[in-house]
């Protein structure tokens, strides 16, 4: 039977822990109680669909766009790169020049593009401070046709909410969901890996919560 070597492959969980109460901003809570049997169950009473590890799609950002039923399980799934968002970036813009610098000679279409901010105190800066991508950058992903883009808390996807429309426009538009409030991206040791982030499957929803992973060589 098919199995994944240990000794060969490591599992890599890039998912963001969710903490009930913990934020107001993206607020969940649940309390506890019982099924018929008596058995326990969480009543979850205050939640959206954009807290913790989420993946968006065209619902997010048209009225009767797709859904995450509307997607074959492969366009959450694939080979992984990294896009290497250095410091001394500060809170200025990666562009499109900037991503071809870092991925023209490793993107291929299909590839599912995770931005990990690099340096000793990339977890250190206030939002405001934190790097962007423009809407060319954008256009420079949708026109490699990846499946999926990623970041962190640590990259955001535009500087303002005119820019980030007009991002969501772009990549939704070209078939690249979004894969927004990943962790652990410091853990990957591999510019290439598989990554797989399966949302939640809800018919309606603009977002699914997502269990993200990559799995690579040791």
């Amino acid at each position: 039977m098919f199995r994944i070597d240990p000794e060969r492959y490591r599992v890599v969980d890039l998912s963001f822990e969710v903490v009930p109460g913990a934020r107001a901003d993206r607020p969940f809570d649940a309390t506890r109680a019982t099924l018929p049997d008596d058995c326990f169950k969480y009543d979850v009473t205050c939640t959206h669909t954009h807290v913790g590890t989420h993946v968006e799609l065209p619902a997010h950002y048209w009225p009767e766009g797709a859904d995450v039923t509307a997607f074959a399980l492969e366009a959450f799934y694939g080979r992984g790169i990294l896009l290497h968002v250095d410091e001394s970036l500060g809170g200025a813009a990666i562009t499109a020049d900037y991503c071809a610098q870092q991925l023209d000679a490793r993107i291929q279409p299909g590839d599912c593009v995770l931005c990990r901010k690099e340096g000793p105190g990339a977890a250190s800066v206030a939002s405001s401070d934190l790097p962007y991508l423009t809407p060319d950058a954008a256009r420079y992903l949708a026109a490699h046709q990846i499946k999926l883009l990623g970041i962190d808390s640590f990259v955001r996807l535009s500087v303002d909410i005119p820019q980030g429309r007009e991002l969501h426009e772009i990549l939704l538009g070209a078939g690249c969901n979004l894969v927004e409030f990943l962790d652990h991206l410091d853990e990957l040791q591999r510019e290439e890996f598989f990554f797989m982030s399966l949302p939640f499957k809800v018919r309606g929803m603009d977002s699914g919560w997502a269990r993200a992973i990559a799995i690579e060589e040791r």
